[in-house]
C-alpha cells in the first residue's frame, strides 16, 4: 500500500506542476492588460476593485497550487518513511485550502466573459478557467487522500 501512495502523491505532484503552469501563464497573460486597467483604476472605483480582485485570485490561485506541490513531494517522502499523521494533516489541510481557493476564484472568474480585441485578456481568463478545473481536480485528490490515510489510522 506504501508504494500505492508513493505513486498517488507523485501523480498529485504532476498534476501540482500542470497547475503551476496554468496559473503563471494567467499571471503574465494578465499582467500584460494590467497597466491599461491601472490606467482605468485611476479614475474608476469599480475598475480598481476589479484589479484588485483579479490580482489576488490569482495569488490565491499560486499560494494554493505551491502549498499542494511541496505538500505531494513531502508526503511521498513521509509515506516511503512510514509517517501516517504528516501525510493525513497535509491531506487534510490542503483539502481544505483547495477548497476555498476554488471556491474564491470560481465566484470570480465564472462570470468573467471574453474581450472583443485582447487576445493576452481571453487567454488570461482562459487559464484562469482551467486552473480552476485543475484545482478542483486537487483539491478532490486531496480528500481522497484524506479519507485514506483516515481509513489506514481505523483499520491499524
Amino acid at each position: 500500500m506504501s508504494v500505492l501512495l508513493e505513486m498517488y502523491h507523485a501523480i498529485q505532484a504532476c498534476i501540482g506542476m500542470v497547475a503551476a503552469l496554468l496559473s503563471a501563464m494567467a499571471i503574465y497573460n494578465l499582467n500584460q492588460w494590467e497597466p491599461q486597467a491601472e490606467t482605468e483604476s485611476r479614475y474608476s472605483n469599480m475598475a480598481s476593485q476589479q484589479l484588485h480582485k483579479t490580482r489576488t485570485t490569482q495569488a490565491s490561485g499560486a499560494l494554493a497550487t505551491s502549498l499542494s506541490l511541496v505538500s505531494s513531494v513531502i508526503c511521498v517522502v513521509a509515506v516511503s518513511s512510514g509517517a501516517n499523521t504528516t501525510p493525513f494533516l497535509l491531506s487534510a489541510a490542503n483539502s481544505g485550502g483547495l477548497f476555498l481557493a476554488y471556491s474564491y476564484i470560481g465566484n470570480f472568474w465564472r462570470e468573467k466573459g471574453k474581450v472583443p480585441f485582447s487576445r493576452t485578456y481571453n487567454d488570461g481568463v482562459r487559464s484562469s478557467q482551467q486552473l480552476l478545473q485543475v484545482l478542483g481536480v486537487l483539491g478532490v485528490s486531496w480528500a481522497t487522500a484524506t479519507a485514506i490515510y483516515l481509513f489506514r489510522a481505523i483499520a491499524s
